[in-house]
């Protein structure tokens, strides 16, 4: 990474080294690098997904739903993706009903 930071495969040595932090549970390093991927390769599926996975690991469940949604835009028939699109979304509802029953004062 350091002698090609920008090279033409740099995206997939980013995403790649995203699954390894992702498996590390470093969660918000593999985020940077999946963000890094992302912007290199716009339409690599994986670099979302792997974005995805970090933001879901990192409870923000909004930004984990979008970074999925855009994964599958790429890749439409990756069906693990799609499962972790349904998860993200289940906890993302999860999370703003709770937040409104907090403030609402129904805790």
């Amino acid at each position: 990474m350091q002698l090609s930071p920008v090279g033409p495969s740099s995206h997939v040595f980013l995403s790649n080294r995203s699954a390894a932090l992702l498996s590390l549970k470093r969660y918000s390093a593999a985020a940077t690098d999946a963000r890094r991927a992302v912007a290199l390769a716009p339409t690599f599926g994986k670099a979302h997904a792997r974005l995805g996975q970090s933001l879901y690991f990192l409870k923000d469940y909004e930004g984990a739903v979008a970074a999925y949604e855009d994964a599958i835009h790429y890749e439409p028939d990756n069906p693990i993706t799609k499962t972790y699109l349904d998860k993200a979304k289940s906890k993302w509802a999860r999370q703003k009903e709770n937040a409104l029953k907090k403030s609402s004062g129904e805790e």
